[in-house]
C-alpha cells in the first residue's frame, strides 16, 4: 500500500528567491542554479559554478543541495551539501547572496482572516474581586 501523506511531488505554495532584488517563483519541483545559460536561474558571477545547486521538491519542501561546487553552498552562514529551506533562510553561493521566501500556506492565511473577537457569552459576571489578606488582618 502506498502511504500518500509521503508524496514527494507536493509543491509548496508561494515559494521564491530573491537575487540581486530580482524575484524567481519557484514553481517547478527541480530548479538547477548556476552561471551556465541551461540552468532554470542564471546568475552571471565568476564565482559561481556552471551548475552550482539544485533546489529540489522533497516531501513538500524545499532541499537545496549543493552540486559539488567550487565556492560552496551555505544556508544561515552553515556550509551545507543539502539542506531543507525555510522562510526567511539566507543562501549563500560562493559568497552571492539569495534570499528563500515562502508565504503562509493559504489555508492558514484563511483561518487567521477569519478569526476575531469571541461572541458575547449572554450574561455578565461580577468582576473579580481582590482582597488584600495580610496574617495581621485575616478576612474570615
Amino acid at each position: 500500500m502506498v502511504d500518500a501523506s509521503k508524496n514527494t511531488k507536493t509543491m509548496p505554495s508561494s515559494a521564491f528567491l530573491i537575487v540581486n532584488s530580482e524575484l524567481f517563483p519557484l514553481e517547478r519541483e527541480v530548479i538547477n542554479v548556476g552561471r551556465k545559460l541551461d540552468n532554470h536561474i542564471v546568475i552571471h558571477d565568476p564565482r559561481i559554478s556552471r551548475n552550482h545547486a539544485q533546489l529540489r521538491v522533497m516531501e513538500g519542501q524545499f532541499v537545496i543541495l549543493d552540486l559539488n561546487s567550487t565556492g560552496g553552498t551555505f544556508v544561515n552562514n552553515q556550509r551545507v551539501t543539502k539542506s531543507v529551506l525555510y522562510s526567511g533562510d539566507s543562501i549563500s553561493l560562493a559568497g552571492v547572496m539569495l534570499k528563500f521566501v515562502q508565504d503562509a500556506p493559504k489555508i492558514l492565511t484563511t483561518a487567521l482572516d477569519r478569526t476575531g473577537p469571541l461572541p458575547p457569552l449572554g450574561f455578565e459576571e461580577p468582576p473579580t474581586q481582590i482582597m488584600n489578606r495580610s496574617p495581621q488582618n485575616p478576612v474570615e
